[in-house]
């Protein structure tokens, strides 16, 4: 292998946000960037769609202050997230369809007090439900929550001696958004993990962070430009079919008919679409086998459209005990009248057809918001593979961004970065990758 990065040869198979971190960081470092999507756009999982004449989300996308390394890549690439994105102190309104409300609300105070001031003033909760909320609060902080045995998130409430209130209006709402996997199955290992960094490092951290523009402007579009204007080449509808492995080593992949040559290859892939592409070489058995191991759960966006003149109080709020989970503003996108409703994780909503799904969710925000006029169209996107499932034991399925093949490489959300399936995963994951590129 040359040791002129300037000559060094890279390819980058996904045109996700690992693969274009991955991509745009190497790029910057000198290295000949090819990158192969096997879609007619960039972005993965976080893509833009139309909605008649209005570019939405494939899915919404709620980010928090506590992703730094996302926020780094955007200001790299020149992003202003003064004018891309809305960020303000965490303020979450639970409710139930005209039942009872529940509000947390973090002040602007240095970490812990603004958790623990929030938490006591938290509103439709008993003091009951504050006190035990606070020793649990107070244990995430000293990072005494600690199991060697890694438990389901039901589980640890349940050892936490956490309310019902707590648990169905607090923590049940918190667990599906970040790890998109029912408490009863989801890892409290990586769900006190996202807990921690969210509350417990800078009172930042806690913030919502609402992007004000599609998330193809946010990062696919100025990180395709920038690999260009590295002398990279962005390649979409290209779909890799095979590695080309010499002992041990990896020389390049196959689309088809064509061949490219690299001294790297990074797989950005998700892991069920990595698995063709690596099950028939035994030094990637091990990884092979693990990725078999993977579910995946469905995220349902739903964008319902209103006249202009509904706004909501807050950009975001949470439904309880309605198929409905979270409604976001699109107003804070320029987009007013427009709401998302976001319903994460498996249920029964998944056996409706888009009809029967809209006229559910209509009739729920008409429930929940009856000075609200009627609805006058809705678009329902499914992404049934959103994100795997982060299920108790998953870290051990995680795979490290290096692999046995020399010059062989992972990066993706599903990898080692102690995050669920998250934007911030996905960088974080592409980052380390080029990182580790750059040490060899």
């Amino acid at each position: 292998m040359q040791n002129d990065k300037t000559k060094q040869s890279v390819i980058i198979v996904g045109g996700g946000w690992a693969g274009l971190t991955c991509a745009t960081e190497l790029a910057s470092m000198g290295y000949q960037i090819t990158l192969l999507e096997s879609a007619r756009q960039l972005g993965g999982r976080a893509r833009r769609v139309a909605f008649d004449d209005q570019p939405v989300d494939n899915g919404q996308h709620i980010l928090i202050g506590a992703y730094r390394e996302t926020f780094a890549v955007l200001k790299r690439l020149n992003i202003s997230l003064s004018k891309s994105i809305d960020r303000r102190a965490l303020n979450l309104l639970f409710q139930y369809c005209g039942g009872r409300k529940f509000n947390l609300k973090l002040p602007a105070l240095l970490t812990p007090l603004n958790l623990f001031i929030g938490l006591l003033k938290a509103k439709g909760f008993s003091a009951r439900d504050r006190w035990h909320a606070l020793i649990f609060g107070s244990k995430l902080f000293s990072n005494s929550v600690f199991y060697e045995s890694d438990i389901s998130v039901s589980e640890l409430l349940s050892n936490e001696k956490q309310t019902e209130n707590n648990i169905k209006a607090l923590w049940e709402p918190l667990c599906l958004a970040s790890l998109n996997t029912p408490i009863e199955e989801a890892s409290a290992r990586v769900f006190v993990r996202i807990l921690h960094d969210t509350f417990c490092r800078s009172h930042k951290d806690a913030d919502l962070v609402i992007p004000k523009i599609d998330l193809g402007a946010l990062l696919p579009d100025p990180a395709s430009d920038f690999i260009e204007q590295h002398s990279g080449t962005v390649h979409l509808s290209k779909r890799v079919t095979n590695i080309d492995i010499v002992q041990r080593h990896v020389v390049g992949v196959r689309c088809e008919n064509e061949v490219y040559k690299a001294d790297h290859v990074v797989l950005a892939l998700p892991p069920h679409a990595c698995l063709p592409l690596i099950k028939d070489h035994s030094a990637l058995h091990d990884i092979a086998y693990n990725f078999n191991s993977f579910s995946y759960n469905p995220i349902v966006t739903a964008y319902v459209k209103y006249p202009t003149s509904v706004r909501p109080n807050l950009p975001i709020q949470a439904l309880l005990g309605t198929t409905s989970q979270w409604i976001v503003s699109r107003d804070v996108a320029g987009q007013p009248g427009l709401i998302a409703v976001v319903i994460s994780g498996p249920g029964p909503h998944m056996q409706l057809d888009n009809d029967q799904l809209a006229n559910t969710i209509k009739s729920e925000l008409a429930n929940c918001f009856p000075h609200w006029p009627q609805a006058d169209d809705v678009k329902i996107i499914r992404e049934k593979r959103a994100t795997y499932s982060c299920r108790v034991g998953i870290d051990l399925l995680r795979p490290d961004n290096k692999t046995r093949i020399n010059g062989l490489w992972l990066a993706g959300d599903y990898t080692k970065t102690s995050y669920p399936a998250t934007i911030e995963s996905a960088v974080i994951s592409g980052k380390r990758t080029a990182e580790l590129i750059n040490q060899i």
